[in-house]
């Protein structure tokens, strides 16, 4: 960057020529003096700052003066493992006039910003105060020469821009510079993006299509993908406004932006904008307080649009009115509720008039939107029936505001065009497109135009003017009666879109609720909800709003659901006032006040799971900070609700408050949770806590942990829970949960449980550093004569083969182990020896056998092979990433031909196999008649190998059902063999070709087999990256006439 007393000297190096739109030849050092520079500066910021001084009153709602400025910062919680609770990183927030100040090492932290956030937040306004306070000198002082202000609504509708094009539009009511002063320091400059659409088209995938040319003229996408992209000005700085809807793509495209969301109203917000807006006290704290009695009027007029639109309607009107908005609950509500008032406030206008005019209003909004277009000039008002010079000027800036020039108009804001948008279709008949003829559409069409994942503002509206009940408001209002069939149309539309595999990827669960919210009929949230398996919330961030409308639509659940909520941040939830964790010391027999807490952040979720006919059977919370308000309102769950069986914290912080409440709701007799699953770190007292509920509790059979650091005083606390002779845990899991030190004695603790509880059948332990000597410990309780258990995971637990020893004498003494996981332990090939001389035992009983990553080699075949040859029980073999190599199977086979062998599932990813190896495996094929599944990825097996084995694929004996082939060194050379394949084999259900060289024609062959009546396959796994148009067309017809076939 350009020192600033390097810059006083310099002089811009290149002349460039506005008027003609192209670079001048001439580069001279003398075109303009520093003072010219200045002065250009100057006088843009005196612009911005009469520009932006005057709007707030001729503006929706006051900007910058109640909006404030203070941010979240969206980013992913860490958890800290200093200490033993895991406190994670709490919400951090910025002020707007810090956001580009530069970090704690000097540097600037970041080139982008991105202020996101729902319609109607004030991004626009914080947008347009950070821009006259840059102007006046009180913020990034120094940082900027030049604010580039882009309204991507604005230009959305335009055919080709230049980014010279926007920044000339930026300069178009001043005599401001020319480009050549703009260009000289790039690094001086911030481009604000304001409204970044959501991008329907993938033209950001490909670097070649965007522009690093300030002349090209590009599509407006593709041109503001550029900005993002940084090849446009890479140097200079961006500030962009989203709605969350365009966000997700748009994050995508960002490289390590700062990410902050516009916060909502607080109370004492609230009550500041309504005692300004009110002329009596009294008056304002009535509405005030008649708010927090209607919860949904309560959390949605914290939106600061819909609180000013609130204000305009209510300052006239009589108590009546006011009660009647405390009703209010929607934002489809309060939108008619606004429209309802203003046109009642209108004098010496008769009725038909308001109705014909506002009709107008609602063609012209859904002509612009068809169009992306926000600006509107006389002649578009009059072409919609709309005589500016005819009509009260109070009829028009009700919902419009002059916009730049005197003549041209837009609404007041983009929400008010979408929601008139709303009203037109729903008003819409054969006479309706009186003024836009080219839009008669069908309806599916204009749903599926609008109504992509259920994000648009405009559907959510329809939804809401649909609901029953509304018909009447709006015919008072707009004097026209919803079109009748269209709240038909729209229920089956959504049905559909639900059930469609590619439509559900597309859905973000929290827009469907929305809309289902929005109607307000509980009867077709249920039926909608039902046809979901799992409803999931995984967005960095949810307002009230969105939990409001999550527990509407769970209550109405009747279908038995699953639920992931990530409650990184929850906003406007009053914040609890916690002195700190419970020291360790503390006991859990003080007195909680449970009346004096306040409401936590899941209250209104909890709400919902209460209701005696929600069936969420599954909630996962990620990131919870589970608060001792926030414990004893998912434990009044457990009171009522007969469905919950599991709940899961992930990366959460349990305070020992809240575990204790929570243990208090799980120990009530009508709790039936089944599965408590933490993976979090968790304090000895929470454990302690956690001990009582498996003496209590006669419901919970799984107990899981994972990475929760668990110290030996905590395990020890569990153990003496479950080694109660009330407790019915049958499934304790313990992954990564183990500290090295404490590994041993945990071990014996277990060891004694082993042998007191005789319901516990499942054991996992994986991935802790037990060694051979916890295993040997551990062996003495599984020995023992009360022990049952049946599945037993020791899978990364430092083990060798010393530790199989203890393992088979094990094995040989009790006879109810079924599944052995042993997977990424240095056992080697003694090690397995060892086990293998329990495995043949004439009662052992093991079924399902992992030796993975076990430093394997052929040696060790020799003994499995003998297994395979005796064993009827073993029904699976897994040995992945082993130096098996095709001697080792060789031995395999041997055992795989034996009429005694029974196994189904044999795993042989990665094990150094060649082509060698099919001549075996096809043998093994014509006799075996039990064998399933056979996992041959990543082995370099070749074609004419290949077609070795589809001999014994082809044979009438094999029963195979899944062959995976991934990364086998295949070609098109073996296709031929493998659609003879598919035509004969009437078994065959699954083929994994991915990552192997198949070109066009052959892909085709195998489609033509794929087809055939007699091949059965259902899923057919191979990379169309490369394949051309007409191959993936052939495959989608496939498809078409396999409607069951997945790719």
């Amino acid at each position: 960057m350009t020192s600033k007393k390097e810059r006083k000297d310099m002089e811009p190096a290149c002349t460039w020529s506005l008027l003609h739109g192209e670079k001048a030849v001439s580069c001279s050092l003398a075109s303009f003096s520093w003072k010219e520079f200045t002065d250009y500066r100057e006088l843009y910021g005196k612009h911005l700052r009469e520009k932006y001084l005057k709007v707030g009153a001729d503006k929706c709602y006051h900007h910058g003066k109640h909006i404030k400025s203070r941010l979240l910062l969206v980013k992913e919680h860490g958890v800290s493992e200093k200490t033993p609770y895991g406190i994670p990183q709490q919400d951090h927030f910025i002020e707007m006039e810090h956001v580009f100040d530069p970090n704690e090492e000097g540097s600037t932290s970041s080139r982008t910003v991105v202020l996101q956030g729902c319609p109607g937040t004030g991004k626009t306004a914080v947008i347009h105060k950070f821009m006259f306070d840059w102007a006046s000198g009180m913020v990034t002082p120094g940082r900027f020469d030049y604010l580039i202000y882009v309204n991507c609504r604005e230009i959305s509708h335009t055919v080709n821009r230049s980014a010279a094009d926007l920044i000339t539009n930026a300069f178009q009511d001043i005599n401001g510079p020319k480009l050549d002063i703009i260009f000289t320091y790039p690094e001086k400059l911030l481009f604000i993006l304001d409204g970044f659409p959501e991008l329907q088209d993938p033209v950001c995938d490909q670097e070649e299509d965007l522009s690093a040319n300030a002349w090209e003229r590009k599509p407006v996408e593709t041109l503001l993908c550029s900005f993002v992209r940084k090849t446009l000005f890479p140097e200079s700085s961006l500030l962009i406004t989203a709605r969350l809807t365009a966000m997700k793509k748009l994050h995508s495209l960002l490289k390590q932006p700062i990410q902050a969301e516009i916060l909502w109203f607080t109370d004492a917000e609230k009550k500041a904008y309504f005692l300004s807006q009110f002329s009596e006290a009294n008056a304002a704290m009535e509405v005030f307080y008649g708010l927090r009695g209607s919860e949904g009027s309560d959390i949605i007029s914290s939106l600061p649009l819909v609180f000013w639109m609130l204000c305009s309607a209510l300052q006239s009107e009589g108590d009546g009115d006011r009660i009647l908005f405390r009703s209010l609950q929607t934002m489809t509500d309060m939108y008619l509720f606004y429209f309802s008032k203003c046109l009642k406030g209108l004098i010496g206008i008769s009725m038909w008039k308001e109705q014909s005019y506002l009709w107008g209003l609602c063609s012209l909004a859904a002509e612009g939107l068809q169009k992306h277009q926000v600006l509107f000039t006389v002649s578009d008002l009059r072409r919609h029936g709309i005589g500016v010079y005819d009509i009260n000027d109070l009829f028009l800036t009700r919902f419009l505001k002059t916009e730049g020039a005197v003549n041209i108009y837009t609404f007041l804001h983009f929400s008010f065009q979408e929601f008139l948008t709303a009203v037109f279709y729903a008003l819409k008949n054969n006479n309706s497109c009186l003024f836009c003829d080219h839009m008669e559409k069908t309806w599916q069409e204009i749903f599926q135009q609008y109504g992509k994942g259920f994000s648009s503002l405009m559907i959510q509206f329809l939804f809401g003017l649909l609901g029953k009940g509304k018909g009447k408001t709006v015919e008072t209002i707009f004097g026209r009666k919803i079109f009748p069939g269209l709240r038909e149309e729209l229920l089956k539309w959504t049905e559909r879109e639900i059930k469609d595999k590619s439509s559900r990827l597309q859905i973000e669960s929290v827009d469907l609720i929305h809309c289902l919210y929005e109607m307000q009929e509980e009867k077709y949230a249920k039926k909608i909800i039902d046809n979901l398996q799992s409803i999931m919330f995984l967005q960095p961030t949810y307002t009230k709003m969105d939990i409001l409308a999550m527990s509407f639509c769970i209550k109405s659940s009747r279908s038995h659901l699953s639920m992931f909520l990530k409650c990184q941040h929850l906003l406007g939830f009053e914040e609890e006032q916690v002195s700190g964790f419970m020291p360790p010391t503390l006991t859990f027999t003080q007195s909680f006040q449970l009346c004096n807490l306040p409401l936590s952040r899941l209250h209104l979720l909890c709400q919902a799971l209460c209701n005696p006919y929600c069936k969420i059977k599954d909630l996962k919370l990620i990131f919870c900070h589970l608060t001792a308000s926030c414990g004893r309102d998912l434990s009044s769950v457990f009171e009522t609700n007969h469905y919950l069986t599991d709940l899961e914290f992930v990366k959460s912080t349990l305070e020992d408050s809240g575990v204790k409440h929570l243990c208090e709701g799980l120990k009530q007799p009508n709790c039936t949770l089944q599965a408590l699953r933490l993976r979090c770190l968790l304090s000895p007292a929470s454990c302690g806590a956690l001990a009582a509920v498996l003496s209590t509790s006669q419901w919970l059979i799984e107990l899981q942990f994972s990475e929760t650091k668990l110290e030996a005083s905590a395990l020890k606390l569990l153990c003496e829970g479950l080694k109660d002779p009330r407790c019915k845990l049958q499934n304790f899991k313990l992954c990564g949960s183990l500290l090295p030190e404490s590994s041993e004695a945990v071990c014996k603790y277990l060891a004694s449980v082993l042998i007191c509880n005789p319901y516990l059948n499942e054991l996992d332990l994986s991935e802790n550093p037990l060694g051979d000597k916890g295993v040997k410990y551990l062996c003495e309780g599984l020995r023992h004569s009360n022990c049952n258990v049946e599945k037993l995971d020791l899978s990364k637990c430092y083990l060798t083969d010393a530790s199989c020893v203890e393992l088979s004498s094990f094995l040989k003494v009790r006879q109810t182990l079924k599944e052995l996981f042993v997977f990424a332990n240095v056992l080697g090939d003694i090690g397995v020896q060892h086990l293998c001389e329990g495995l043949l035992h004439a009662k052992c009983t093991i079924e399902n056998l992992v030796l993975s990553e076990c430093s394997l080699s052929a040696t060790c075949c020799e003994f499995l092979a003998q297994i395979l040859s005796s064993s009827r029980i073993l029904t699976r073999l897994l040995l992945i990433n082993n130096k098996i190599e095709d001697l080792g199977l060789k031995l395999l086979c041997e055992g795989l031909k034996q009429p005694d062998c029974q196994l189904k599932d044999l795993v042989l990813w990665t094990c150094h196999l060649t082509g060698a190896c099919c001549q075996d495996l096809c043998n093994a094929l014509y006799t075996n008649e039990h064998l399933r599944d056979l996992d041959l990825h990543d082995n370099a097996l070749g074609d004419e190998d290949m077609q070795v084995l589809c001999e014994g694929l082809k044979h009438p004996y094999c029963k195979l059902q899944t062959l995976w082939l991934a990364e086998c060194h295949l070609t098109d050379v073996c296709c031929g063999a493998l659609a003879s394949v598919l035509y004969r084999n009437k078994n065959l259900t699954l083929l994994d070709l991915s990552g192997n060289d198949l070109k066009d024609f052959r892909v085709q062959m195998l489609c033509d087999a794929l087809i055939h009546p007699t091949c059965k396959l259902q899923t057919f796994y191979i990379d169309t990256d490369h394949l051309h148009e007409d191959t993936l067309r052939k495959m989608e017809a496939l498809k078409m006439s396999k409607p069951g076939i997945t790719w």
